[in-house]
């Protein structure tokens, strides 16, 4: 069986929330750092239109961030693509885990596309899957996804792995109940933010990608015997009250690879 490699990347249209902070990381190579507001409205399950904005953190090195620097401000509309890194850290002694963008390519909305916040994974499953059913009666499925690609750093290219938090919903929760750890998996998705109460009275900040399809492309070795990749996919969910179809789209950010 051959090794697939493995992705981790997304792309973000939307418009930028502040002018684009330029800095100098200690080898005095140019960063900037952006946030990137991206929206949806969809139709809740009782019918009701709601608007929904992310709030992505966005982080672009050398050439790259000083023309972002030079061209991008704020309140412009941009489309931002590249890797996704899980960037850990504390603060107010909690423990927070947010997904961030690594800019490869950014470019200025000139054809004026409508929002967009689209996620795509391929890695391996670390940890058993977790299933529970929220008070609503809604169905999740929570999985742990590694993901191992080349980043940039300061002695060069090399080999990082990131483990990322993904969501399932509803029917793809329910389909999902057989992935095992081990399991090398696809997802598409859309990148989430939330912040939720510490026990000392802060909030901490996590991140997940909320799964629309996923696909088995191959079993853990000590799994069942390998079997054709399944391919599932479901409506846009509304945590608090249960499936959701999305109608339409509009336009509405922490540890870089180097050291700062």
């Amino acid at each position: 069986m051959t090794k697939r490699d493995h992705i981790s990347n997304a792309e973000f249209v939307g418009r930028l929330g502040q002018e684009p902070d330029l800095q100098y990381a200690e080898d005095q190579t140019p960063y900037v750092r952006m946030s990137i507001a991206t929206s949806e409205t969809f139709t809740a399950g009782k019918g009701e239109i709601r608007d929904k904005t992310e709030w992505h953190n966005a982080v672009a090195w050398g050439d790259k961030a000083t023309q972002i620097a030079e061209h991008f401000h704020k309140g412009d509309s941009v489309v931002l693509s590249g890797a996704l890194r899980i960037n850990s850290y504390e603060k107010d002694g909690l423990k927070n885990r947010v997904t961030e963008l690594h800019v490869d390519d950014a470019q200025p909305n000139r054809d004026n596309q409508p929002s967009r916040n689209i996620t795509r994974l391929l890695g391996e499953v670390r940890e058993a899957p977790t299933n529970r059913a929220l008070d609503s009666g809604v169905r999740m499925t929570t999985i742990s996804l590694a993901t191992r690609t080349m980043a940039e750093g300061r002695e060069g290219p090399h080999e990082r792995e990131d483990w990322h938090s993904v969501t399932l919903w509803g029917k793809t929760a329910d389909a999902a109940r057989d992935i095992k750890a081990g399991d090398t998996i696809s997802i598409n998705g859309t990148l989430r933010h939330r912040s939720v109460p510490g026990d000392n009275g802060h909030e901490r900040k996590l991140s997940a990608v909320e799964c629309q399809r996923f696909q088995v492309l191959e079993r853990a070795l000590d799994g069942p015997a390998g079997q054709p990749g399944k391919d599932l996919s479901s409506p846009a969910v509304d945590p608090s009250g249960g499936e959701a179809k999305r109608t339409r789209s509009r336009a509405r950010r922490k540890n870089p690879e180097r050291t700062i």
